[in-house]
């Protein structure tokens, strides 16, 4: 299949819903199929040349196009192409949902409502479009893979020095206040915890005793370095579509505390692969934590089950997913183009 993806791929773009895109393109490329990626119009900013495209994009076989226009004359017709309102030529529209609640109702709704297959990253936001409406055989779930080769046990469950390790990130439905508030109750509760908190730019807030910053770390850092030597990973978030950080931290072997934030229900099965606590609730964060912190044969337990649940999250296998559904949609689009009943 000829298949066309587009996005405004801003400098240093590493956010986990564009990474998504560009994986999703890399594994369909993989499977012999003729993949270009669009990357513009501006929208606020878009990259100034094909050189500063992330590393991502780089060496599986994707055609890349800078564009001032989606329908620029340099870029071939196709046969389906990721987007709601592309020109006709490039082929029958799908689109890629990864989220909900993080934009305007308006927006993320009419997004839903397009007569036209949705690839949803996680099973809450299908069960969410089916709720607007839309017709069930639009949906098909390709959920986010991660690297199993980068992200894998490599130290023991039972002999980590970091007890708490966590991702700091500025958007409210990320849910840093209650994260915070649970870091320095958990080493109220527990002192001399230990801890890690990541990220692109650090915390505008001064971090509990014990719990250090870690700037910037790549993939295998990341791995290594921090999930690999973390007993229990905290996710605070509101809302997540996906999230791609807990699934790594699991696939290293980490214990995950995390709120029921929507995403979480395909990886964090409470008492069987984590704890899950209740969104906005940080006192019931910092007691999940410690409880696994003063139990490891628990946390150990959930660990394991949960390096074990992670292993089917691959970009490669949700793109033969894609990919079989895709041809059903290109047999006959009509059976995939119903609007949605408000």
């Amino acid at each position: 299949m000829r298949l066309t993806f587009a996005y405004p791929t801003s400098p240093g773009e590493s956010t986990g819903g564009v990474v998504a895109l560009f994986e999703f393109a890399n594994a369909l490329s993989r499977r012999g199929h003729d993949v270009r990626f669009l990357h513009g119009p501006e929208w606020p900013t878009r990259i100034g040349s094909l050189d500063e495209l992330p590393e991502k994009c780089q060496g599986h076989g994707v055609q890349h196009f800078l564009v001032d226009a989606i329908d620029d004359p340099a870029v071939p017709d196709g046969d389906i192409v990721f987007l709601s309102d592309a020109p006709v030529r490039y082929g029958l529209p799908a689109v890629i949902v990864q989220g909900y609640g993080m934009l305007s109702p308006e927006l993320e709704d009419a997004v839903f409502r397009v007569p036209a297959p949705k690839v949803c990253v996680a099973r809450w936001l299908i069960d969410t479009g089916i709720g607007l409406g839309a017709p069930a055989e639009q949906f098909v779930h390709a959920p986010c893979g991660i690297d199993h080769d980068i992200f894998q046990v490599r130290t023991p469950l039972e002999d980590r020095p970091i007890d708490v390790a966590a991702l700091f990130h500025p958007h409210r439905e990320k849910g840093w206040p209650d994260l915070l508030a649970a870091l320095h109750r958990i080493v109220e509760m527990r002192p001399g915890t230990r801890g890690v908190v990541f990220a692109r730019n650090k915390p505008p807030q001064e971090l509990p005793m014990g719990i250090e910053f870690v700037h910037s770390p790549d993939h295998q850092q990341l791995a290594t370095e921090v999930y690999g030597r973390t007993r229990v990973f905290v996710q605070a978030s509101l809302r997540e579509g996906f999230g791609l950080t807990p699934v790594e931290a699991m696939a290293c072997g980490a214990t995950l505390v995390t709120t029921d934030n929507g995403g979480s229900h395909d990886y964090g099965i409470d008492g069987v692969t984590a704890r899950v606590t209740p969104p906005g609730d940080p006192e019931a964060l910092a007691t999940a934590t410690v409880g696994l912190l003063n139990d490891d044969a628990e946390r150990q337990r959930l660990g394991r089950a949960g390096v074990d649940h992670v292993q089917q999250f691959r970009w490669d296998r949700s793109a033969e997913k894609l990919e079989q559904f895709l041809e059903r949609y290109r047999s006959d689009p009509a059976a995939f183009q119903h609007p949605a009943q408000y």
